[in-house]
């Protein structure tokens, strides 16, 4: 990844704390080590200033807390679709808020949120990909990005 990566990694994991915590409340702390272990996996690209794309995977039990949280229901029969339009929400909370913190002042286009089952074997893994897991009581997250 081009640029500074120590401030866009600070940017991001700051993003990613005050979305998790502000709009599902979910409070997370990085993980020392890669996880592998997850279920789902969402996707958005921007252009702009800068380009490139970011990509959260989810477990499905923080999936499914993130819905709860949100909405304030206690059903643990949620719908595949609610956990698929809660995650695509939460990641374009997360790239909108790391971009507005980055440039504060630039005007950037994001795609659609794209959602499918997470398969390790599919992902893209090179030298420029920032990766970031993270863990709390509800599950696990990881985050990675591409500039």
């Amino acid at each position: 990844m081009k640029g500074d990566i120590k401030k866009i990694r600070e940017t991001m994991t700051s993003s990613i704390f005050e979305v998790f915590e502000k709009m599902f409340y979910i409070f997370l702390e990085p993980l020392d080590i890669r996880y592998d272990g997850y279920d789902i996996q969402t996707a958005i690209s921007f252009k702009g200033t800068i380009s490139g794309h970011v990509m959260i995977l989810f477990s499905k039990e923080i999936a499914r807390a993130m819905f709860q949280n949100m909405l304030g229901v206690e059903d643990d029969n949620i719908a595949r679709q609610d956990m698929e339009d809660c995650s695509k929400e939460a990641i374009n909370m997360v790239c909108g808020n790391f971009l507005r913190r980055l440039y504060d002042t630039q005007v950037f286009n994001l795609s659609m949120p794209t959602f499918t089952e997470y398969k390790s074997e599919n992902l893209e893994l090179d030298d420029d990909i920032c990766r970031m897991d993270f863990d709390s009581d509800n599950g696990k997250i990881g985050v990675m990005m591409k500039i």
